[in-house]
């Protein structure tokens, strides 16, 4: 594996950890309701309106409009900030996502209070889309754990290299998702909805593998090893 793939995928996986922290800190305070991914959220907006619930009906509208406008956000600043490495966009979202998260009480509607959860999250997984050759969401598991004994089956069956190293992209993806699981499932045991201001560390540690792993930053990190060298 040359050095340009490790580097993907430790900004990928770092990012993992983060969909990790994001879905289960949304499943344990907002009343069991995924805020990362809109599959949930599209059936109960159709049974809303089959049951003539307005009120609901219109708050599941609002959460899909704030996936949408943040699919159409990422994949449009992608395609103009050519220059830009489009995944820094995604991380300072994520940290308004936190920052705004943790002001919301408890007693909102819990879809509604997870708005900016669902902009950024459906951000996030543009910017956060593929590594190391392979497609991948960092917000959601059930592609990763289906391409992962994918990769594993065709491994054992025919011992192919590309196999196994798919096996361990995705089942790293996966790893790093459900670590993310274990350290929010701690924070929350101790702070409650504001637990949510410990994703910031991880977004930090995101930011330091993607600054890593941006091609756009070569010239200055030569600048900064060369100051370094230098100061020794």
């Amino acid at each position: 594996m040359d050095s340009k793939i490790k580097r993907e995928t430790m900004a990928h996986h770092s990012m993992a950890v983060v969909g990790g922290f994001f879905g289960v800190y949304a499943l344990l305070t907002r009343n069991a309701t995924f805020g990362s991914s809109e599959t949930s959220n599209l059936i109960y907006l159709v049974v809303a309106g089959l049951s003539g619930s307005a009120e609901a009906l219109l708050i599941r509208i609002g959460a899909t409009l704030c996936y949408i406008i943040g699919i159409v956000f990422a994949t449009v600043g992608i395609r103009f900030l050519k220059k830009f490495d489009f995944r820094y966009i995604a991380i300072f979202v994520d940290v308004i996502a936190c920052l705004s998260l943790a002001q919301i009480p408890e007693s909102i509607d819990p879809v509604l209070a997870l708005y900016p959860m669902f902009f950024a999250t459906s951000v996030q997984w543009q910017a956060y889309t593929e590594a190391a050759g392979f497609n991948s969401a960092t917000i959601f598991s059930t592609n990763n754990l289906r391409q992962c004994f994918v990769g594993l089956t065709d491994y054992l069956c025919r011992h192919e290299g590309k196999s196994l190293h798919k096996f361990k992209f995705y089942g790293g993806t996966l790893l790093s998702f459900h670590v993310g699981v274990v350290y929010a499932w701690c924070c929350l045991q101790l702070w409650g909805i504001r637990s949510i201001y410990a994703c910031l560390p991880l977004l930090a540690v995101t930011m330091a593998t993607t600054f890593l792993d941006d091609d756009h930053a070569i010239p200055f990190k030569s600048h900064v090893a060369r100051a370094l060298h230098i100061s020794r």
